[in-house]
Parts: structure tokens; sequence; C-alpha cells
């Protein structure tokens, strides 16, 4: 600590408050602030149990929702007003109302209580983890959908949900462990909030906004440079080198938990606006003593040990433990240097622990480094190995897409050469996977069902099948998979049996419902379709595609008007849905309802993203529904919008000949002859 000014109290010595720093009356604060945002994500999810449906989570992770399927939610809004008040008080959200925070001070609390003092990891290449780790999560699904042409526009909006839990994939022990590890074992191994500067990512979008907030610690003349703020920092910031270098905290780091304003025995920081820290320079000479840096090579082996961590424990447990993840990460590049030192330095420590003392190994200093090498030679065929197979098996899926798509189609059964290797190496991959991993996921067990398939393996399908069934809250896939299998062998029975069981469980996923209601009516159970249609409709009123089968079905049973008017109506509800559309646009042409096809079809020519068939089926209905004259504006309208498209032009010509004017027609020709 810095040599204390005298103070101006009475007395031969300085104040007892400039010698022994006093206890923080923020901590208190913070404290209880901390516990309040427990206490309301309590009544969150107890509002949830009680209604069934409640705001869904207002927790960052909920962002991803929007960059990987463009849904606004809740958590969204939520995460983007933290960020904007960041970019105006500094990064508060952190030390204020993070559960995790909150869980790292309690962690360090209960160390201080038996004696031990976390040392704070200086490495300032590890500490890119977290803004890797926020690419990954926020920037590469962006990315990736831009690269394949899907849309960016908000497909739903969700503010409410009745799975409280849908998007949280990790199971109880799992939380908890991620708990323990973002808890005590970052903050005794890496410091005071070791998770947040080592792991986090919702940490790096903060500490980038922090940069720019005119929101920041700031000093007066009254700092004598005591030390106190440094102290009882929870947050590992110098602060009072950084006050006296540039009058403010300038380090991402700070976390504005007041603490260091509450201890200063001088009042002489305080909360204030005023230049940001991006771009801030000295105000005087820097003070001298720099602190002391991680040596180049112990940065590179944290940071490679880190990343070869994160590969093995994600190869390990082929699930999306992403926070446990980094957080596993980062204490094993911690490990890696503390390795290194054992066989460099005759002295190494931990705090409250002696490993190497006069070039002697301590006991639990040679265990540690026994254990290191030991996890490393591990990781790799049980993490690495799994890790790559997954790569390898994700390009394979890529070339199998197409063969996906059309394997129960007639004909569609026959693989390429490409397609033939890319099946061989998907089931090798996902086997090994399978072997070498902590757990089986649905994904990889319907991997190795559809190269199964794909190759002729009966036995290992059912196999895959059966294990994957076997899984808790496996979902309808696998029964899907097996049905259409069923069919493809001939056996519409068995599939029907498959389908019912799913639609059992499941009645509002109106696909498995109109498959079943489809595989009914072939079958001749018409009755039975028609119930399974009104079960479907039942749990999704707004499934608009099952009324449009509904109407065929009514069509079978000789209700041709009611078939009709049912088919006009789902697209009335549901004008935007091409694909309801479409189905009505067929069925209404089988029926002979040419005024409703006309009627349908007019609604929808000029919709975005409207097929252009659309067009040439337009003036044909109103033919076939004995309206010339109207027949002959579509007509019309057709040919201007042909754009040299034979087709469409013989269509123009022939409604227009059909309608008396041949003059037109034969102009319309002679376009055609142009276009050849």
């Amino acid at each position: 600590m810095a040599q204390v000014a005298p103070g101006n109290s009475e007395g031969s010595g300085p104040p007892q408050s400039r010698r022994t720093p006093v206890r923080s009356k923020a901590t208190r604060w913070r404290a209880s602030v901390l516990i309040g945002v427990h206490v309301l994500a309590a009544i969150h999810i107890a509002h949830w149990l009680s209604t069934g449906r409640t705001v869904s989570p207002l927790e960052p992770s909920e962002a991803m929702e929007f960059v990987k399927h463009s849904v606004v939610n809740a958590g969204l809004i939520f995460f983007g007003a933290t960020i904007l008040s960041t970019l105006v008080l500094g990064r508060w959200f952190c030390g204020w109302a993070c559960h995790v925070v909150a869980l790292q001070d309690l962690s360090r609390a209960l160390l201080l209580k038996i004696g031990i003092r976390p040392r704070p990891l200086r490495s300032r290449y590890m500490a890119l983890i977290p803004f890797v780790g926020a690419a990954y999560m926020f920037l590469w699904p962006l990315i990736f959908r831009i690269w394949n042409g899907f849309s960016l526009s908000v497909q739903s909006v969700e503010m409410t949900r009745e799975n409280f839990w849908a998007t949280f994939t990790t199971s109880l022990p799992v939380a908890l462990f991620t708990f323990f590890i973002a808890g005590f074992v970052c903050v005794y191994f890496l410091g005071a909030k070791g998770f947040c500067t080592y792991a986090c990512p919702y940490g790096a979008v903060f500490n980038l906004a922090e940069r720019v907030a005119p929101g920041r610690i700031r000093v007066n003349d009254d700092c004598v440079q005591c030390g106190h703020c440094t102290l009882r920092c929870t947050s590992n910031v110098d602060v009072s080198r950084e006050v006296h270098d540039y009058g403010m905290v300038v380090d991402a780091g700070c976390m504005k938990c007041m603490d260091c304003v509450s201890v200063c025995p001088e009042d002489a920081l305080y909360f204030g606006l005023g230049r940001p820290a991006l771009g801030a320079k000295p105000r005087r000479e820097k003070r001298k003593g720099s602190p002391k840096k991680l040596p180049f090579a112990d940065e590179m082996l944290g940071l490679g040990a880190a990343s070869f961590a994160y590969l093995a424990w994600r190869g390990w447990r082929q699930e999306g433990d992403f926070l446990l993840s980094v957080g596993i990460a980062a204490c094993f590049g911690f490990f890696a240097m503390l390795t290194l030192g054992l066989l460099r330095r005759s002295d190494v420590r931990l705090p409250g622990l002696v490993l190497k003392s006069g070039g002697k190994f301590r006991p639990l200093g040679l265990g540690i480094g026994t254990v290191v090498l030991g996890a490393t030679g591990a990781a790799i065929p049980f993490g690495i190995v799994p890790e790559l197979n997954a790569w390898r098996a994700i390009l394979a899926e890529k070339t199998l897409a197409a063969a996906k798509d059309r394997w129960f189609q007639p004909g569609g059964a026959v693989l390429s050469e490409e397609e033939q290797g890319a099946a061989e190496t998907l089931l090798h991959s996902a086997e090994v996977i399978d072997r070498r991993t902590s757990r089986s996921t649905l994904h990889n067990h319907m991997r190795i069902a559809w190269a199964s398939l794909m190759l002729g393996r009966s036995e290992r399908f059912d196999a895959a099948i059966e294990r994957s069934l076997r899984m808790k809250g496996v979902g309808p896939a696998p029964r899907h998979l097996m049905a259409q299998s069923q069919l493809a062998n001939g056996d519409r029975g068995g599939a029907i049996e498959i389908y019912a069981s799913i639609v059992e469980e499941y009645p509002a996923r109106s696909g498995y419902v109109r498959r079943l209601a489809e595989l009914e009516v072939g079958a001749g159970e018409l009755e039975a379709a028609r119930a399974t249609l009104e079960r479907g409709l039942g749990a999704n009123p707004n499934a608009h595609e099952l009324v449009v089968v509904r109407a065929l079905i009514l069509a079978d049973l000789g209700r041709h008007d009611d078939a009709a008017r049912e088919l006009e109506h789902a697209v009335q509800v549901q004008p935007e849905d091409h694909s309801v559309r479409d189905l009505a646009r067929n069925a209404l042409r089988g029926l002979g309802r040419f005024d409703a096809l006309a009627r349908v079809l007019a609604d929808g020519v000029d919709r975005p993203g409207a097929p252009v068939e659309w067009r040439a089926d337009l003036p044909q209905a109103l033919m076939a529904a004995n309206r010339p004259d109207e027949a002959a504006v579509a007509a019309r309208h057709l040919r201007d919008l042909a754009a040299g498209d034979r087709r469409l032009l013989q269509v123009a010509a022939t409604i227009l000949d059909a309608t008396g004017n041949s003059g037109e027609a034969a102009k319309v020709r002679a376009e055609m002859d142009q276009a050849r």
C-alpha cells in the first residue's frame, strides 16, 4: 500500500480509517438488491407454476432465439435494455443484478471466512475467451443464416410462454455443477469475479458497452492514494492506480459495485458522468511499478489449454452445456499454467496451500500435476476424438440432406457414390461418438438410424430406434422415422398405429395429424380421418392446413358444397400462407368449384411471393366459371407479366382466343415467336 498522508484529526497518528480500511456499506446494499433479484425470479417461476403461462424468461441467453430463429421474446428486450443502460451508466448489471455474480460474491465471502483470500489471475489472452464465446452465441448464428440465404425478418413475437424451461436444455445436476464451477472453483483459482473475467459471454458484451459509457467511478483532488479502494474492490481493479493515472476507472472489469466509493476515507471517489474510457489518455505521469504480467509462454499455454479443454468437454458431453464448458476451459487453462509453474519454479503456492517448496514437490502439488497430465491424456480419446467425429458427422449430414428429403418418395431410396460414402462416414462417426462419450443423445441415435436405413442395415436401424424410444422426453421424431420406414415396406397398418400414438401424445402437432388423416383416407377409413382432424383442430385451431384436408374428406363423402366452403374459409383466415392457398387451389380444381377457385386465386396472385402458376390458373378458372370478360382481363395481365415465358403467353393467347379477342391473341403469339 502507498504511504498514507497525515490526517486532520487530533492526535499524533493518522486516523484509524486510513490505517485499516472500513467495511463497505455498499456491499450490504448490493447483497440486498441481489437477494431481491432472486426473490423476483422465484415469483416469476411461481407465477408460471400457478397459471401455466408467464412472461418468457428474463435471461440474456434468450436473445439467442432471435439470432437463431428471429423470435422476439422478453429476454431479448431485457438484454437489449441492459446493454443500452450500460452504454450510459457503465457495467452496473453485472454488479447489481446478475445471479452468477451473487454466487461468486458468496463464494468469496465463504472463502474469506475460512482464511483464504483468492488471488486474481492476471492473464491478458485468456480474457479473450468471453469475447469468443459471445461471438459464438450471438454473431455466428447470424453469419450462418446470412451465408445460407435465410430471412432475418421477425418470424414471431413470444412475450409469454407455457413451457418456461423450453430453452433451458441443461439438467438440474449439470446446472448445479455449473454453479459450483462458476462459483467456488473459478473464484478460488481465477480470483473474485473469475468467471466474469475469463468465461462469461454476456460479460463480454457488457465489457464492450462499458468502454464507451460516460458513467464511471471518478476522483477529485482529495485523493491521497491510500489504496483502500483497491483493497476493497471485488472486481480485481487497481482503483487507486487508475484514478491516479486517468482521474477515473478505465478498467472495463469495473462493475460499479461502489465498494471503492464507500470505503474512501477522504470521500474522494464518486460516480459521475464525463469522458468515457475509450481513448482516455493519462492526465499525469503514470504511477511507477506497473502490474506484473504473465510470461508470454504461460499466456499461450493457458489459452491453448483452455481451447483444448473446451473442445474436449463438449466432445465428451455431446450437449449444449455452454457456460459450463467455458468455465471448465478457463479453469483448465489456469491448471495448465500451474503445472508449467510446478515444473519450472522452486516454490509454487495456491491460497492457503503449498504445492512446491524449495524445489521439492509436496504431495498435493504432485497430485495436481499428475491429475492435469492424466486428464489431458484421457481427453484426447474421450473428448477430442468424439468432437472431431461430430464435425465429420455434420459434414456427412449436409451431403445427405437431399437424400433424406427424397428418401421416402417413389424412386428416391437410391444413393449416389458420394452419398454412399457420406452415409458410411456418418454411421462410423456416430458410432464412435456413441461409444466414447458420457451420454447418448437423441440426435446421435437418429444419425445412426438414418445412416443404417440408407445403407440397408436393418438391424442397426431397429436398434437405434429402440434405444431412442427408451430415452426420457424423446419426442415424436424416432416414431415418425419408424412409421415412414414401415410405409416404405408396405405396412400401412403399422404406420397408422404409430402415427395414432404420436397424435395421442401430441394432438397440436398438425403435421403428424395430417399424415395420420391422409393414411386413414388411403385406407378407406374416412370417418376415422375426420375424427383425427377434428381432434387436431381442437388442440390447434390455427392449423388451417388441416381444414383443407378435412374439406377433401367431406368431398370424398359427397359433401362438395361443404368442402368448398371450408376451403375458402381456410384461405380467408390465413391469407399469407401460400401452402394453404395452394392446397385449396388443387382441391377446388378437383372438385370442379371454379367460382370458388377464381376467388381464391384472385385474392392471392398479387401477394408477395405468390407462384406464377396462380396467375396462369386464374384466367382458366374464370373461363371454366363462365366469366369470359373477367377471364380476358386476367389473360391481359398474364401477358404483361409473362416476361417472354412461352408457356404463360400460350395460356394468355388461348384465353384471348376463347373470349373473342383473336387480334390480341395473334399479337401474343407473335411475341411467342420472338421469344424462341
